[in-house]
């Protein structure tokens, strides 16, 4: 179960695309996943950064992070989030000349990746999971 929330302001071209982000989550996380309750946070620069300091240590902007929670016995409890810095993925999109949208479906399904376990410490790990990424997202998007 995907929820989607808006910390930043959303551009008005993804309204109604709630749809195609659930898609991609789902795809990333896989049949054995799909139904753990997710949330979906698009954010701003400043709580990127923040969150990216406060749990992985690391001083900076970043395009996507993703939580895994421990089990919870109450019913529906959310079992991890993917955030997606709004602005950082305009700027990537930007950079390599595609759309928003598609940047950010790149991004909902490689926060999903990292939820159902997939790592990119490195570069050969990295390759791996933009192929992975590329491959889930022409086969729902074709």
């Amino acid at each position: 179960m995907l929820k989607v929330f808006f910390e930043a302001k959303a551009p008005a071209q993804l309204a109604g695309k709630a749809g195609a982000f659930k898609k991609a989550v789902l795809a990333g996380l896989g049949r054995a996943l799909a139904a753990k309750p997710v949330n979906l946070v698009f954010t701003g620069d400043a709580a990127i950064k923040s969150l990216n300091r406060r749990f992985l240590k690391r001083n900076g902007l970043t395009d996507v992070i993703a939580f895994n929670y421990p089990p919870s016995p109450a019913p529906g409890a959310v079992w991890g989030e993917i955030y997606i810095c709004l602005p950082q993925a305009g700027r990537q999109a930007a950079a390599m000349g595609h759309s928003l949208m598609a940047e950010l479906l790149v991004l909902a399904v490689h926060g999903a990746l990292h939820l159902a376990g997939m790592d990119d410490g490195t570069p050969g790990l990295r390759a791996k999971m933009n192929k992975k990424t590329a491959s889930l997202l022409k086969k729902i998007f074709k």
